[in-house]
């Protein structure tokens, strides 16, 4: 995970353009971009999005992000399923 920071970036178009061509340049694959933006400032870029792939601007949802050791994911990953299993249990509505 990177966390970019630039004062480069503020109130300034292309500066993720540029950080996304050094990845390819390097040959790395961005799995995930995560972006703060307000969601009313997103409806023209969906609209130009969606003439090259299926967009879908999801709203009222959060990231749960893992950080961890790559040795021990598979005992991490059963503890958050257990701790996520709990609270789902406890927040959602019986059927």
């Amino acid at each position: 995970m990177l966390d970019i920071v630039s004062t480069c970036m503020l109130g300034r178009y292309g500066f993720l353009a540029v950080v996304l061509t050094t990845f390819e340049d390097f040959g790395i694959w961005v799995d995930v971009l995560l972006l703060l933006k307000s969601l009313l400032e997103l409806d023209h870029v969906v609209e130009e999005l969606e003439k090259i792939a299926v967009v879908n601007l999801l709203q009222h949802r959060s990231i749960i992000s893992l950080i961890g050791n790559v040795q021990k994911s598979s005992l991490i990953l059963e503890k958050v399923s257990l701790i996520l299993e709990k609270v789902l249990y406890c927040v959602l509505p019986s059927t």
